[in-house]
């Protein structure tokens, strides 16, 4: 299983296959995978979104501003194509790897 990380804009080997990956979201997994990256309010934050929303943080989840204090962050509703092709958009002006179809429409 691999997995997009938002805040090093690159994918990551989640060191698992399906079965145990299933398994270990089931059990929880996900509390602790995502402790960094969430903060007081989160859950009643994301309860409004749809399938086809995320959040856009600024500054971005990947700066030391973010880092240091995550409920500082400016947040808001964009639709996931927009998401994607901003991170899509962020890792070719960085490094030039394109990340593959994250982005594409």
């Amino acid at each position: 299983m691999l997995y997009f990380a938002p805040d090093s804009l690159g994918w990551e080997a989640l060191g698992a296959g399906h079965s145990a990956w299933l398994s270990w979201i089931l059990s929880g997994g996900l509390h602790e995978f995502y402790g960094s990256l969430r903060w007081d309010g989160w859950r009643s934050e994301v309860s409004v979104l749809n399938g086809r929303q995320g959040l856009s943080f600024f500054p971005p989840l990947r700066s030391a501003e973010a880092r240091q204090d995550l409920l500082a962050t400016s947040r808001r509703a964009v639709p996931m194509a927009e998401l994607l092709g901003l991170s899509r958009d962020s890792c070719l002006q960085f490094d030039g790897a394109d990340p593959g179809f994250l982005g594409v429409a």
